[in-house]
């Protein structure tokens, strides 16, 4: 499944599945779970079972292809090209 990055609130980072179910951990608890501090927009790729991260590892090429998307998306609107 992957999980977004949605923000950071204070020691707590908040991640939205696609179904946008909100997920939280502490910043701490998610560096320990991904080996890298959190940043908005990350992707990961998670195992969620009974509600819990299971386990998540940080995938830069879906992060990329979704901020492309919706970079794409925000110029279209804008009428750039």
């Amino acid at each position: 499944m992957w999980l977004c990055v949605d923000r950071i609130e204070g020691s707590t980072v908040v991640l939205l599945d696609d179904r946008e179910i909100v997920y939280r951990l502490p910043c701490a608890d998610y560096a320990a779970l991904v080996g890298r501090e959190p940043a908005e927009s990350d992707i990961l790729d998670a195992v969620i079972e009974d509600g819990r991260i299971c386990s998540a590892v940080y995938d830069e090429a879906e992060t990329t292809r979704r901020l492309d998307a919706a970079r794409a998306r925000l110029n279209r609107l804008l009428g750039k090209h």
